[in-house]
């Protein structure tokens, strides 16, 4: 699999998984994303998951669907997201980690022509522990551009 790149990302991303528990790494995410005029539309997990930005109910709902996503669900709604993701033409997906998708759903996207990565964007965008991350990770270089 290839390092994750901030061309990865083109100019917008839709982030699906977005829960309210986690709204300090969203915002995060959204705030170095828009830095780097990366425009994000966020899909929360339910409709109670109310974040500090806009966020829409499902990608029906979106003013169109971008060519990328990050994918931050739990590892048993992936393969339906996935499906749903291919529905609408996405042909990059994100997943924070190899341990949050099963070898299949790989297989499923390889043969789709949906170029995967996995990673945090933020090893990319952000400082302070970020920057190790994005050390051991192999992208400092990218870090740069």
């Amino acid at each position: 699999m290839k390092k994750l790149t901030k061309d990865f990302f083109g100019k917008e991303v839709v982030i699906c998984g977005c829960t309210k528990a986690d709204n300090m790494y969203y915002k995060r995410l959204y705030k170095h994303f828009t830095a780097n005029h990366v425009k994000v539309y966020a899909l929360p997990t339910t409709p109670e998951s109310k974040l500090d930005f806009q966020t829409y109910p499902n990608l029906a709902a979106l003013p169109h669907v971008p060519k990328c996503a990050y994918i931050l669900s739990d590892k048993k709604d992936v393969p339906a997201i996935v499906e749903e993701l291919k529905k609408y033409k996405v042909r990059r997906i994100l997943f924070y980690s190899k341990a949050y998708v099963d070898e299949d759903v790989l297989k499923d996207c390889k043969e789709h022509r949906i170029e995967v990565r996995c990673g945090c964007p933020l090893m990319l965008y952000a400082s302070g522990p970020c920057m190790l991350h994005a050390a051991i990770g192999g992208v400092m270089q990218e870090r740069k551009k």
